[in-house]
């Protein structure tokens, strides 16, 4: 009797699991071909990619983590005498972007991302970011941080020193 209730059983669902897979897959066949079909002007897409692989994708093609560990400089240049650019310096910049840079906050980032955007943003943020010219605007702005290196460590070592020597007051109420 058992055996006559699990052959009944297997006989009434299998083939209902059959047709289900059956189904799945001729749909799934479908919207893959209107996903790939560029004549029509309807095109079912299929999401490919989490919003946490294309926020971190976002990132990494706009250089977000090597501007993070670059911007350490600034921390060197108000640390250093004079703000001067010695080869101490530029270890204590790669130093520091070893022990709290990008690798560190990037979970942060990428989560920050997925909370402020859809994935139809971020994918467009992306697509954004693989352009020539915002790739060219990017290293324009990279480059430029870096030409400015010795005058901004000047400026930065000279209003530190002036914290220090008492010629920027600090407004009472921030004390408190």
């Amino acid at each position: 009797m058992r055996k006559l209730k699990s052959s009944l059983i297997s006989l009434l669902i299998l083939p209902h699991l059959w047709l289900i897979a059956c189904v799945s897959f001729a749909s799934f066949t479908v919207i893959a071909s209107a996903e790939t079909s560029q004549d029509s002007p309807t095109s079912i897409t299929v999401p490919l990619k989490s919003k946490k692989q294309l926020a971190r994708e976002v990132l990494v093609e706009l250089g977000i983590g090597k501007q993070y560990d670059l911007y350490f400089w600034n921390s060197v240049d108000i640390s250093i005498v004079n703000g001067s650019r010695t080869k101490f310096s530029a270890w204590l910049q790669k130093t520091l972007a070893r022990v709290a840079g990008w690798k560190y906050v990037e979970s942060q980032y990428v989560a920050r991302l997925e909370s402020n955007f859809s994935e139809m943003e971020l994918q467009e943020l992306l697509d954004l970011a693989k352009r020539p010219l915002m790739k060219k605007l990017l290293r324009a702005e990279i480059q430029a941080y870096e030409e400015t290196g010795e005058k901004r460590a000047r400026l930065l070592w000279q209003a530190w020193d002036d914290y220090n020597s008492g010629k920027i007051n600090v407004p009472s109420n921030i004390l408190r």
